[in-house]
């Protein structure tokens, strides 16, 4: 992926007369685009096969969403990353479509989500590394109250769809939160360091 990335930002660099610095800069961009173009994909072709596509759809989005705003833990290589980004979530997609709860259940959950998110917000949102940390705590503060606001008016809307009897939609979006928020916590960060996984992917 690094090698494409470079290749087209070299062209690019040369055709806009960019400065090396400019140049890195656009690579990085161009790796960072192709690299999730790349994983989501792969999604969604496997999770089409494995027919379990619209579950898998929901916990990616639901993942996403929540991941851009709260930051976490990231794998230290671009295949470690590839293998369990794609793994979790077409794992996450596959619970969303066999477990069989109903509302009462859903709603306990829910709210388990919810609390647990909310706790994780207050202690470590936004979550970083060494590479990218945000200190400042006046933005600290800002997006943890876009956090709280966005969960709050995520929680109301599950909530309504699981009053609709969406319940497959419902179970996928909560593992897709779940994971997001499970990877600012120490544990969280503890999982992709792979130490305890014993995994050796270059």
């Amino acid at each position: 992926m690094k090698r494409l990335a470079d290749s087209i930002s070299n062209y690019m660099a040369k055709e806009l007369k960019y400065d090396d610095e400019k140049r890195e800069i656009l690579s990085y961009g161009l790796q960072v685009f192709l690299g999730d173009l790349a994983k989501t994909i792969s999604m969604l072709v496997l999770a089409y096969f494995l027919n379990i596509f619209i579950t898998t759809l929901v916990v990616m989005i639901s993942f996403v969403f929540f991941r851009r705003i709260i930051g976490g833990t990231h794998a230290d290589t671009y295949n470690k990353c590839y293998f369990v980004s794609v793994l979790l979530i077409l794992l996450l997609g596959k619970v969303g479509e066999i477990v069989d709860l109903k509302f009462t259940q859903i709603t306990i959950l829910i709210l388990i989500v919810y609390i647990l998110a909310v706790i994780a917000t207050i202690l470590w949102i936004p979550a970083g590394t060494e590479k990218k940390m945000i200190k400042n705590k006046a933005t600290r503060k800002k997006i943890k109250i876009e956090t709280m606001i966005l969960l709050t008016f995520w929680a109301i809307l599950i909530s309504y769809l699981n009053s609709l009897e969406l319940f497959k939609y419902v179970i996928s979006s909560l593992l897709g939160v779940a994971l997001a928020f499970f990877f600012t916590t120490p544990l969280g960060y503890r999982f992709m360091d792979f130490k305890l996984l014993k995994i050796n992917i270059n």
